[in-house]
């Protein structure tokens, strides 16, 4: 499985890309919206994480311009956020995210919204 992982802080990058691993994802990371939506609209991915806050383009552009291409437009996507606030969360949502994440990550929470999350998207295709 392949996942891209996106967001400016390099530490928050290599601690989601080791959980990752830990259930079996090859992972290609972006540390701004830009590299982020370059890379989701050249490669096929099984999960994409963006941060919402990042230079260049934030992760909720980045998601809202996923959703409209063709090549990761079913691809489920978790936001990751510092703020919890209920706006972003909701425009997240309205742009077709299917979960996020409060930073910083708890080790046991994301694994769960990861695996159910691809989960969610394999129990579809089967369908």
């Amino acid at each position: 499985m392949k996942a891209l992982v996106a967001d400016d802080v390099p530490m928050i990058r290599k601690l989601v890309e080791f959980h990752l691993k830990q259930i079996g994802f090859d992972i290609s990371n972006a540390a701004d919206g830009a590299e982020a939506l370059m890379l989701a609209s050249n490669s096929k991915f099984d999960l994409i994480l963006l941060d919402i806050m990042m230079p260049e383009m934030d992760g909720l552009e980045v998601l809202r311009k996923v959703r409209a291409g063709s090549v990761n437009k079913e691809t489920p996507v978790i936001i990751m956020t510092a703020y919890g606030d209920s706006a972003n969360v909701r425009k997240a949502v309205e742009y077709g995210a299917n979960d996020f994440i409060v930073k910083p990550v708890e080790q046991v929470s994301f694994r769960k919204k990861v695996i159910d999350a691809v989960n969610s998207k394999k129990a579809e295709k089967e369908k």
